[in-house]
């Protein structure tokens, strides 16, 4: 049993810290973020995702930043939303997202 909770504890700490790069079609941001929004409001996905960031650097202008706590399910989610294009499989380090976000 102790290894199983050791394990739980670690991934509740980790679905806090789960931020993806998305990659949206150019210049399309500001309206994949609105049928983001409506999708998540929709399809009750507040607790898959967690945060949204947009990075305000002109090189960053099609990239959005997920806090996600399951990938696979967003895959799936961010597929249907227009202009979606790509996420990372990898999760970036929070040190990668406080630079992007210019913090």
């Amino acid at each position: 049993m102790p290894p199983i909770e050791t394990i739980d504890s670690n991934s509740s700490e980790q679905s806090t810290n789960n931020w993806y790069l998305v990659s949206v079609r150019s210049k399309k941001r500001e309206v994949f973020l609105k049928y983001l929004n409506l999708a998540i409001s929709q399809n009750q996905l507040q607790d898959l995702v967690i945060d949204i960031k947009s990075p305000q650097d002109a090189v960053y202008q099609d990239i959005v930043l997920l806090n996600i706590s399951n990938f696979k399910t967003a895959y799936i989610q961010l597929k249907k939303i227009e202009c979606f294009q790509n996420i990372e499989r990898k999760p970036l380090a929070l040190a990668q997202v406080n630079r992007m976000l210019g913090m």
